[in-house]
């Protein structure tokens, strides 16, 4: 944290004690008004935020060498570092760093593409607004500095809060996120600056701060993510990030969360996806069970301390699958997806066979394997399966899937029935296979974890998966899926080097490290990755060769049988037989269709309004959340996030604010328009089955 204007040497030190203190001297001449001062700001804090005046009240500071510069602004000197926080000149040195801000913004981003030949109604109004982004742009300039408005902000380091102060003198900001791992810092704050007309500003309606005081990189993501649920999914790409100060913790902070922006920006589903998991979920209750929590100690410690592979189609699948038929007999092995055609052709029959994808092409694979093969597998997935799914096998389960609509509605039924059961809804399954097979071994309770061929990427665009599964043909790609002209990112490999990952790989890595975090603080559980792919933070990379499994031979049948006997049971009787439009509400949808298509006239001038339009419009649709219409907000979220995306997006990147936002509105026309279609297409909510398409069957090597 090394201040940009000084640099001592043992020549100046004696300079500078000479200066510290007079400046401690100065510190005592004014203290009766910088007490004054924090009294101030802890009565402020005390009413608007008591968590952080209790914080505080009886704060002692480990860095006590505090003074005062000849300005009459706060300085520090750092001893574990032998410099002063600040230049002589704390406010001045601020003031440069915030004006090369403004000029030079760091900002997220995410682009939305246009997706053809889809059949989703969201896909035709989103391409739809694509279209009005293109032809509205046209003759408007890009702005380049910090609009006057912003919509989301994310301070790393308040320090003494100079910058911050700054900022807000200059910039109009509707959510702001303050992040400051030191403690001492922000106590210093509060004889700094005045807290009281900074949470007067964030304390109306439609403007939020939130403080993330003393936490880790770690913990800092998670409380944000958490947060930004409740602000709105769509501001998150459009948030401008200012680092104040550089440290080792605060550039952790920044790493991690840039490292974990995807988890801002992902599964937020659409309108289409919602209807299709509530026609299937409701059609395939009568052809499996349900996962629910039996208690605790459910299953012997033999049954949970049975090694668990779990088997990816990534390439170095080949590179480990002699280990696997060596060790078959003594650990029990979980398949994802596709993986499974590529299992039948090397020998190898899995005992469980995961899948989430609820569209039909998912269940086409099947279609290349002989029933005796599937008959010896248990197979599992989420409520919102294609029902084709479950009569491939004799026995199968699913777990509700978080963020659905079907969820929502199988657990109200349930409720509002007096059924008492706790039904499982598996957290961090999304967005892929591995996702959710690591959530069953997180429900089952399983100690012992080994991956392979779970890449999350690759080294060669052209060797994305085993040679054997059926991306490939005659070692050449079948023409089902190519990664040549993929947009790429790089992550750190499992065994050093660099991988290339898709968005969707990508994501599903962080997933597999947020489940991992929990997974980690159990007792005895330890988990290891053969992969030679990315790095999954938390997982222990494991050399094939150097994976030394002595475990007994395991009665695989025996474990099924009390794993299903324990977390599966029958589907809720007062759900069976029910149409899905009767379930939804469609009157109740109606209303608030009705109320989201207001609000945008003539009135709306500034990039202001827009934002607290739409702020007012998420609102509305995150209070279903509590209520019994929670299926509602399942349904509406997603599409909604895209659409206010799209416009928040359009309004922040253009110069001039009046003529963009006039511009915005025909942005706005189409989403009003798929509002006006929705209910139609609920009241034949019982069709939305997926029809699914020949490309599997015509491409895919099975």
């Amino acid at each position: 944290m090394q201040n940009e204007d000084f640099s001592p040497s043992l020549e100046q030190a004696e300079a500078f004690f000479s200066l510290f203190e007079r400046g401690t001297e100065r510190l005592r001449e004014n203290d009766s008004a910088l007490t004054e001062r924090y009294v101030r700001n802890m009565a402020v804090f005390s009413q608007v935020m008591p968590h952080i005046f209790e914080s505080f009240q009886d704060y002692q500071p480990q860095k006590r060498h505090i003074y005062m510069e000849e300005s009459g602004e706060l300085n520090l000197y750092r001893e574990d570092v032998g410099v002063p926080l600040f230049s002589t000149a704390p406010k001045k040195q601020a003031a440069k760093k915030v004006a090369d801000a403004f000029c030079k913004p760091n900002r997220t981003l995410l682009n939305l593409d246009r997706t053809d030949n889809h059949p989703s109604r969201h896909v035709h109004y989103s391409n739809k607004m694509l279209d009005q982004i293109a032809l509205q742009s046209k003759g408007l300039k890009p702005q380049e500095g910090w609009p006057d408005f912003v919509g989301s902000t994310i301070l790393f380091g308040i320090e003494f809060g100079y910058q911050l102060e700054m900022i807000l003198a200059q910039r109009d900001i509707k959510h702001l996120y303050l992040y400051e791992r030191d403690l001492d810092f922000f106590y210093y704050s509060l004889f700094a600056i005045e807290w009281e007309s900074i949470l007067e500003t964030f304390n109306r309606d439609g403007r939020t701060i939130h403080f993330f005081l003393g936490v880790g990189a770690e913990e800092f993501t998670e409380k944000y993510l958490h947060q930004l649920e409740q602000n709105g999914y769509y501001m998150a790409p459009e948030t401008m990030l200012h680092v104040c100060y550089s440290s080792p913790e605060n550039n952790l902070a920044v790493e991690y969360f840039k490292k974990h922006y995807a988890r801002q920006v992902m599964g937020w589903g659409f309108f289409d996806d919602a209807l299709i998991g509530i026609a299937q979920g409701l059609k395939s209750l009568t052809k499996t069970k349900v996962a629910h929590f039996p208690g605790h100690n459910a299953l012997p410690k033999w049954v949970t301390n049975t090694p668990v592979f779990i088997l990816g189609n990534g390439p170095s699948l080949d590179q480990g699958i002699e280990l696997v038929k060596a060790v078959r007999d003594q650990v029990l092995v979980v398949c994802c997806g596709s993986t499974i055609n590529t299992l039948r052709k090397l020998g190898v029959t899995p005992d469980i066979h995961v899948d989430i994808e609820r569209l039909k092409l998912t269940v086409d694979k099947f279609k290349f394997i002989d029933q005796d093969y599937l008959d010896k597998i248990w197979g599992l997935s989420v409520n919102v399966m294609h029902p084709g799914f479950f009569d491939c096998f004799k026995r199968s389960g699913m777990a509700m899937k978080p963020g659905e609509a079907i969820t929502s509605l199988m657990l109200n039924q349930a409720r509002s029935h007096d059924d008492t059961k706790e039904y499982v809804q598996l957290n961090y399954c999304n967005p892929i296979v591995a996702n959710l097979a690591l959530s069953y071994v997180h429900l089952f309770g399983f100690n012992n974890l080994y991956y392979l061929g779970v890449d999350n990427g690759f080294k060669e665009t052209g060797s994305h998966h085993s040679v054997h599964s059926g991306y490939y043909k005659d070692g050449k790609e079948s023409g089902f899926q190519t990664f040549h002209d993929a947009k790429l990112v790089e992550r750190e490999g499992n065994f050093g080097g660099t991988v290339f990952a898709t968005g969707i790989m990508d994501a599903s890595r962080v997933q597999l490290e947020a489940m991992t975090r929990q997974l980690n603080q159990r007792r005895n559980f330890a988990s290891f990755n053969l992969s030679d792919g990315a790095k999954i933070e938390g997982v222990t990379p494991l050399k094939i060769e150097d994976a030394l499994i002595m475990d007994p031979i395991v009665d695989h049948n025996k474990v099924i049988d009390l794993l299903e006997q324990a977390f599966f049971t029958e589907a809720p009787a007062s759900l069976l037989g029910q149409s899905a439009d009767a379930l939804i509400s469609v009157d109740d949808f109606c209303k608030i269709s009705r109320t989201l298509q207001q609000g945008w006239d003539d009135s709306i001038t500034t990039r202001q309004q827009v934002c607290d339009l739409l702020w007012s419009h998420h609102r509305q649709i995150y209070f279903l959340k509590g209520s019994v219409h929670r299926h509602i907000y399942d349904l509406l979220i997603g599409s909604f996030t895209y659409s206010a995306f799209l416009i928040v997006q359009f309004i922040f990147k253009y110069q001039d604010e009046a003529e963009t936002v006039a511009r915005a509105r025909h942005l706005f026309t189409p989403w009003c328009e798929f509002l006006e279609e929705m209910p139609s297409m609920l009241r034949q909510a019982s069709e939305y089955v997926d029809q699914g398409n020949n490309h599997l069957i015509n491409f895919y090597n099975g």
